[in-house]
């Protein structure tokens, strides 16, 4: 009970007094007490304030750690996303797609894209020369900018400018693909 966050004093309370978020903990805790090899969750976190998801997040990885094989069902994706090796999603009743997480979010067919954050330098000090750049996509945002490139050679084009414009960079990452926008594809 300690595991899941039910405090001692609430142990011999009355089920029917216990909140959705405390029932959750209950549950989860009656499916752990045997310590299975084999845990199925159906909407582990539903109930649950911000700490408590947090909470049971960690545990769930924790099982994992310790070699627990978990099934989990849920609609919040980014659970998923945060806690699971190997999806399937299910559509209309229908399997639509089924593999490791990272594979199925590097679909092969993405093309994958690159954003650039930048500070001291306005979007349209940069417009003119990023025009030049194929695929190329500029935001403005407060003391900078935000581009986003299709190639990974283009960053450098687009440092160069931003430093050229007196710019400095901030940050350069990897747009991936989530779970949400793979889900919606294959609907």
């Amino acid at each position: 009970m300690t595991k899941v966050g039910l405090e001692e004093k609430d142990w011999n309370k009355q089920l029917r007094k216990f909140s959705k978020g405390m029932l959750q903990r209950v549950g989860l805790a009656q499916a752990l007490i045997n310590e299975p090899e084999i845990v199925f969750l159906d909407e582990p976190m539903s109930g649950l304030d911000p700490i408590g998801r947090r909470e049971i997040r960690e545990l769930i990885a924790d099982l994992r750690e310790k070699g627990t094989t978990v099934f989990m069902s849920t609609h919040i994706l980014s659970d998923i996303e945060a806690l699971c090796d190997n999806v399937a999603i299910l559509r209309g009743g229908r399997l639509a797609a089924t593999g490791k997480l990272d594979e199925l979010l590097s679909d092969a067919g993405e093309q994958q894209s690159f954003e650039i954050n930048v500070k001291g330098v306005s979007a349209e000090n940069l417009q003119a020369e990023l025009q030049q750049i194929a695929g190329a996509t500029l935001n403005s945002k407060a003391n900078g900018a935000n581009i986003q490139v299709l190639e990974e050679k283009d960053i450098d084009k687009v440092l160069q400018i931003t430093r050229e414009k007196g710019g400095k960079l901030v940050s350069v990452q990897p747009v991936k693909q989530s779970l949400e926008e793979l889900f919606v594809k294959n609907g």
